[in-house]
Order: structure tokens, then C-alpha cells, then sequence
């Protein structure tokens, strides 16, 4: 809906009639997924992609005080002639009509409608009073951040990563450079005729055809159907991508070169096993993880008759992401807490590992840190993230921890799962919206994905200056409990 002078456009929200200006109306859209800014101001709904851009919504309801009847479903979005553009959400649109002389709001104003009258509502004063996140440049700055770097008590840069998964509940692994994205299984894959059953089909990711291939059937394991946990892990070797389908992710490891050799000559007997380059000697006696060649898998005659089969049947004129120069993309780790998704540089994350049953309890330490996790010798604090998110629900349940580097503190931080690993052109991130409040700078920048908003966690806003120095301080020195 355009915008025009003259005209009003009334709404319902909280049992009251509004009228605004349509000089001030950018658009009314139909409400979409939205994605919840954790720690975000009072009466901010959540963010949504726009045509590019990032929208946060608003509920008119709270911004007049309306918020002790229960909050309806959003019916209808009003997206704002403002800077930054907002969307305020609304019960109903009752109507658009042209209106002249004091029937109609003047520009940035709400005419309340009421039984004894209408009252204009400086609609700029209330987002200033209700919601100064809306006003470009609010006061109140945060806390200093630790930088996100390596230190004497990380691991070093020369260490290697590899991204762990399971396979007929046996441990793998990939080298991480080698792995462009994970994602689930695709609900609908188009199976080629006259293709072996190693080739499960083809999809279609960002305007690539990719063969979607099974592991186990290629390692020799066990087949069995689907069970709609499955995962893809999109591995790319001399410019040739695949997507291997595994059972599901495991872990991200980063370890020191000596503790990755040769893989023994028994693992090196039958067809598919004979893919399996090193083995990964785990700490603390739990066993060998197989790393994967990806070259070794690519030159499998199968593999490489099930790619030639692709070629042979896919458009031509699909476009490959393998165009786009490796400068010009980022890698991007995405995790769950409750309900949502957010994401994070891969480069920043140290390692993932699995949460342990019980963690060492820390003396002294703010209550939003879950206790201490001894990590092949380095003792590091691990932060509820779900506390610090204001996720709803058992902070027991973080099934991973994600362990970074800030400054000179190494801290995990637990999210209940690693769902994706995506690769996206720069050009195709965007900046978040400004926000002010207690969670405004945890969040630099955004992707759209799937037709909803990922908001990207800058790590190094996770814990500010003060935070990270007390706790590198109480895990240097523990205070008897």
C-alpha cells in the first residue's frame, strides 16, 4: 500500500482505533517469521527481512500501554517512513480514506479515536519514550569488549580443525577447510533415473544442482532410510562439490598435529573404508575418530560416475557458488537456543564440544556462568547462554559448548545445538538493525535465509572487558568453595 497525502490509515490494536497519516506509511505488509532479538527493548517484537534490509517490529499494543490484555496475533504490519524504517504491528487495518482538516493526523502523529473524542498522539515522542532503541544514536554505550584473538592459553593457530559426525553410530571426521556448508537433509530430492543407490538425487542450493550422495553406502556401513534428523555436510575438492548425507553432527575439533596420524593398514581393507586418510586420537581414552579424504572420496570410481551422471542430466545453465571468489564469502556457524537461530563467524570458534554430565562448580562466579570444563588441560568458565539470551525454558538442556578466545580469556559458552554451517557472499549480509538496550551490540550483522532473519553474533560483545577480566581472574585463581 503507497503512501498519499491526504489520506489516513486507520488500525485496530489493543481494542482502540489509531489513525496515521499516510504521508508517514511507507507499506502495509502481512506478518511473517520473525526472529526475537534476545535481551531487546520492551516492546520489540522481533526483526524480519524486508527487501534487503532487516525490519524491527514493534507492538503498538505496548507502545500505548495496552499491554495488560493478552497479546493478539499480529494481523498486519505498518512499516514506518522513518530512520531506520520500523514496522509496527497491529491487530487489523479497519481502513485507508481521504480526510481533510482536524480529522486527519498531522505527519508523525496518532489520532486515538475514543467515545468522547479524538486525542493526537506524538507518535516520535512515544518511540522516544518507550522504545529509544528506534532513535538513531541512544545513549548508553557498552562496556568496553575484549577483542577476539588468539592467546598463549588458545590453542594455536597451527592447530587443525576438523568437523565431526556420525555414521551408523561411528565417529568421522573432515577436515574443516574442506567443508563449505552443513544443512538438513532436503525434504524433496529429485532421484535420476538410471543412477546407482549411492546417489540419493539431486537438489538445489542457491542456484547449484547438487548431487546428493550416501556415506554409508559409499563407506561400506549399514543403509537404512531416512529418519528426518539426517544432515548434508557440502564438501568442495578441486573446484567439485558434493553433499555427503550423514546421520547427524557431532563436533567441531581443533587439536594439536600430533595427535592426528596415518590411518592403520586394517582400515585400509575393503572398498569404502580405503577412503579413510588419518585417524584423530581422542583425549581423555574415548577412542580414534576416521578422518575422511575428501580427495580420496572425489576419485572413488563410483563417485565419480555418479558426478559425470549429474553433469550429464542437470541444466547447464544452473550457476555453480563455486563462481563467487573464495575472498568474497563467509562461513558462518549457526546454533540453536530454544526456539531460534542465530549465527556466528566460524573463525571465531575455537572448537564445539559436548557438553560433560556434570561441570566443576566456580566459586564467587556470577550466576550466569554453569561451572568450569576441563579441556585437555586448560580449566576454561562456561557461560549459560541461555541465561545471557533470556531463552525460556531448562538450561540444562545445551547439548554443546562452543569454546572461544576473548582477549586473553578462553570461555565456552552452551547452545543447544549446532544445526548449520553456511557459506554466503559478504555482499549478501546485512547490517543489523540499531538497537540500544542490554542486548543491542551482541548482534553486528544479519543474513536472510529460508525467508527468515539469522541474527549474527559479534563474539566479541558476548562478554565485555569487565566480565571476561573477572572470570580469566577467578580461573586463574579459584577461591576455596
Amino acid at each position: 500500500m503507497s503512501a498519499q497525502g491526504g489520506h489516513r490509515l486507520t488500525v485496530r490494536a489493543g481494542g482502540v482505533r489509531l489513525a496515521l497519516a499516510a504521508s508517514g506509511v511507507a507499506e502495509v505488509i502481512r506478518p511473517r517469521r520473525m526472529t526475537r532479538v534476545p535481551n531487546g527493548p520492551p516492546g520489540l517484537l522481533g526483526v524480519i527481512p524486508l527487501r534487503g534490509s532487516v525490519l524491527p517490529v514493534l507492538s503498538l499494543r505496548q507502545l500505548l500501554d495496552t499491554a495488560g490484555q493478552a497479546e493478539a496475533a499480529v494481523g498486519r504490519i505498518v512499516v514506518l517512513r522513518h530512520d531506520p524504517p520500523l514496522g509496527l504491528a497491529v491487530d487489523a487495518v479497519e481502513s485507508f480514506e481521504a480526510v481533510d482538516g482536524p480529522a486527519s493526523p498531522g505527519p508523525g502523529r496518532l489520532m486515538l479515536e475514543q467515545a468522547d473524542g479524538a486525542e493526537a498522539l506524538d507518535l516520535a515522542a512515544i518511540l522516544q519514550a518507550r522504545f529509544a532503541t528506534a532513535v538513531r544514536g541512544a545513549a548508553g554505550r557498552a562496556a568496553p569488549r575484549p577483542q577476539v584473538r588468539a592467546s598463549p592459553a588458545a590453542p594455536a593457530r597451527h592447530d587443525q580443525a576438523f568437523l565431526a559426525f556420525t555414521l551408523a553410530e561411528q565417529d568421522f571426521a573432515l577436515p574443516i577447510d574442506t567443508v563449505a556448508e552443513v544443512l538438513a537433509l532436503p525434504a524433496s530430492i529429485a532421484a535420476l533415473p538410471q543412477t546407482e543407490q549411492l546417489l540419493l538425487g539431486v537438489f538445489t542450493l542457491r542456484e547449484a544442482v547438487l548431487p546428493a550422495l550416501s556415506l554409508r553406502l559409499l563407506l561400506g556401513l549399514p543403509d537404512r532410510p531416512p529418519t528426518g534428523r539426517d544432515q548434508i555436510v557440502v564438501t568442495q575438492v578441486a573446484g567439485q562439490r558434493m553433499a555427503l548425507v550423514v546421520d547427524r553432527i557431532s563436533t567441531i575439533l581443533r587439536v594439536a598435529p600430533d595427535r592426528v596420524g596415518p590411518a592403520p593398514s586394517l582400515f585400509n581393507t575393503g572398498g569404502g573404508e580405503a577412503r579413510i586418510g588419518q585417524v584423530l586420537r581422542q583425549a581423555d581414552g574415548r577412542g580414534v575418530v576416521a578422518i575422511l579424504s575428501p580427495a580420496g572420496l572425489l576419485a572413488d570410481d563410483r563417485v565419480a560416475a555418479q558426478l559425470t551422471a549429474v553433469d550429464q542430466q542437470k541444466d547447464a545453465s544452473m550457476a555453480t557458488a563455486a563462481s563467487t571468489p573464495a575472498a568474497a564469502r563467509e562461513r558462518l556457524l549457526v546454533i540453536r537456543l530454544g526456539g531460534e537461530s542465530y549465527g556466528m563467524p566460524i573463525g571465531a570458534v575455537d572448537e564445539v564440544v559436548r557438553r560433560p554430565g556434570m561441570l566443576a562448580r566456580l566459586p564467587k562466579a556470577p550466576d550466569y556462568v554453569r561451572g568450569l570444563l576441563n579441556l585437555r588441560g586448560r580449566v576454561i568458565p562456561v557461560i549459560d547462554q541461555r541465561r545471557r539470551f533470556g531463552v525460556a525454558g531448562d538450561s540444562e538442556v545445551g547439548e554443546r559448548i562452543l569454546v572461544l578466545t576473548l582477549g586473553r580469556l578462553q570461555a565456552g559458552f552452551t547452545v543447544d545445538a549446532v544445526t548449520e554451517i553456511l557459506e554466503v557472499a559478504r555482499a549478501d549480509i546485512l547490517p543489523a538493525p540499531e538497537l540500544a538496550g542490554t542486548g543491542a551490540g551482541q548482534f553486528d550483522r544479519a543474513i536472510e535465509h529460508d525467508g527468515r532473519v539469522i541474527l549474527l553474533i559479534d563474539p566479541a560483545a558476548l562478554l565485555n572487558q569487565a566480565e571476561a577480566d573477572l572470570l580469566r581472574d577467578l580461573t586463574t585463581n579459584p577461591s576455596p568453595a
